[in-house]
């Protein structure tokens, strides 16, 4: 039981930013209508990439001067809103990269 309880505290964080690039990368695609490199999915590589690098800013760089990012408890050694806050960066820069091109319609 013990190996369970650690094989589930090292997955969490990944499953947390899997769902953060998903919904990044959903906000992009579906709801703004945004044309992404590789589509959904390659809207979701790089929100990860992105919440990723937003977490190790606010982990090691920034962790003195964003004071008010820290209101979220560190639960999982994930922090969320900096995840988002990279992942959204990450697409947005994906985004006009592709000249701010709108989805054609299917």
């Amino acid at each position: 039981m013990d190996k369970l309880t650690e094989l589930m505290t090292n997955l969490v964080p990944f499953a947390i930013l899997l769902c953060i690039g998903a919904a990044v990368s959903a906000l992009f695609y579906y709801v703004k209508k945004r044309d992404l490199f590789g589509g959904f999915a390659g809207g979701m590589v790089i929100a990860i990439a992105g919440a990723l690098l937003g977490i190790f800013l606010d982990k090691f760089l920034l962790e003195y001067i964003i004071i008010v990012l820290k209101f979220l408890v560190y639960q999982f050694n994930v922090d969320i809103i900096a995840g988002f806050i990279g992942a959204y960066g990450a697409v947005y820069m994906m985004n006009k990269l592709n000249h701010d091109k709108k989805r054609d319609r299917y």
